[in-house]
């Protein structure tokens, strides 16, 4: 019997946003999974942006069956202006009347199915829709006031480890922070959803609440 269509789907990047993203709705108060096994929100691993920003892939899922709201969570990386203009024009080939702008506070739209079903269409880049970063970059947002110290000799250590061989790529220099930083809790090493799981990092950090307002509109909640 074939998989039924959830009403709500959130695309993503990659699997660190598939399995974090539930973890940080959930520690702010939205029950992820109303029903057994079934989230207020399917969430999809497109397995890199290439596949997210497939303007066919996009037509699909707008044209999805009882699709009532669609989101789309990316990284900005290191070129925020042009990230938003790759997905942008992506996403015009089936909703032409898309703002030129990205809002600070994410994008919300009201766009139509190939049948012309009303859907709320959202778009949010990591990390605040302005700057350049990923999700690591977000949730380094998230790190408790008492550890800013901390924070920045993790910061401090990565670029040290940097001139002695390591070799993360600059691209990645937020993971690297983060992962440094998080070896260094109890427990160690902890994978970033664990870290919002088990509160080494605080979600409801006043920095995260406009993700979490993007994603309470979005999706109805």
């Amino acid at each position: 019997m074939p998989k039924a269509i959830h009403q709500k789907l959130l695309l993503v990047e990659g699997a660190d946003e598939l399995r974090t993203i539930p973890e940080f709705i959930k520690a702010n108060g939205i029950v992820w999974e109303p029903q057994k096994d079934v989230p207020i929100v399917q969430i999809k691993d497109c397995k890199g942006y290439a596949k997210l920003s497939n303007p066919i892939g996009i037509k699909a899922e707008l044209s999805a069956v009882d699709r009532t709201a669609l989101g789309i969570l990316l990284d900005a990386d290191e070129d925020p202006i042009n990230r938003w203009l790759s997905i942008r024009n992506a996403c015009r080939q089936s909703i032409p009347d898309l703002p030129d702008d990205l809002p600070e506070t994410g994008l919300i739209h009201q766009a139509y199915s190939s049948s012309g079903n009303p859907i709320k269409f959202g778009i949010w880049m990591m990390p605040d829709n302005q700057r350049r970063g990923m999700l690591e970059t977000f949730l380094a947002c998230l790190v408790r006031d008492e550890q800013d110290e901390l924070w920045r000799y993790a910061q401090e250590t990565a670029e040290i480890a940097k001139t002695k061989g390591a070799s993360w790529k600059e691209v990645h220099r937020d993971k690297a922070n983060i992962h440094t930083w998080l070896a260094w809790q109890d427990p160690t090493g902890c994978q970033i959803h664990q870290a919002i799981t088990k509160r080494i990092l605080d979600p409801k950090h006043p920095q995260s609440q406009s993700f979490v307002t993007w994603f309470r509109e979005l999706y109805s909640l």
